[in-house]
């Protein structure tokens, strides 16, 4: 399990499942987003994220998922499910108000019972970059149009990034 994450992905059925293993940072969020969008852009209407081996989460990383999960309840419709977050994860999502965007541990699905399945054909994703300014400040903004409690929660991050230009 690499420390700063790593991603991969899979096409199962009509699905796009990401997992990420280690941590889910502003590192490996712009990669997972770009994978995501370009599903997305394909047709792709339902994405489950796999936290079984994510060891914690930074803010830029579940506000990338609140943009995702944002995204997929646009006109088209669709979902962004959580799996196997585990309490600690599943903590901060729900802390950030973000239970109401996303599935978290979904009862229904083509994998329900079939995850050793699902996770033994995964493929790596490039490696990951640093998230631009520009990314985590599109970041910071999902986390606060998602509940507005994290405005003040952020306003400090919001204020710096916006003040960069960037």
């Amino acid at each position: 399990m690499k420390p700063n994450g790593q991603v991969f992905i899979r096409q199962y059925q009509s699905i796009f499942w990401v997992r990420l293993e280690g941590k889910g940072t502003f590192m490996v969020s712009p990669s997972i987003k770009e994978a995501v969008e370009r599903k997305i852009s394909e047709g792709v209407r339902e994405i489950v994220v796999d936290l079984e081996a994510c060891t914690g989460m930074d803010s830029t990383f579940m506000g990338m998922l609140a943009g995702i999960a944002a995204k997929l309840r646009g006109p088209e419709g669709g979902t962004l499910g959580v799996v196997s977050p585990g309490k600690k994860n599943q903590d901060s999502l729900e802390e950030l108000g973000l239970s109401q965007l996303l599935q978290i541990e979904p009862k229904e699905g083509p994998w329900i019972g079939k995850l050793d399945e699902v996770r033994a054909d995964l493929k790596p994703i490039g490696g990951s970059s640093p998230g631009k300014e520009g990314h985590i400040l599109e970041c910071h903004e999902n986390l606060c149009e998602a509940d507005t409690q994290n405005n003040e929660r952020f306003q400090a991050v919001l204020d710096v990034l916006r003040a960069s230009g960037k």
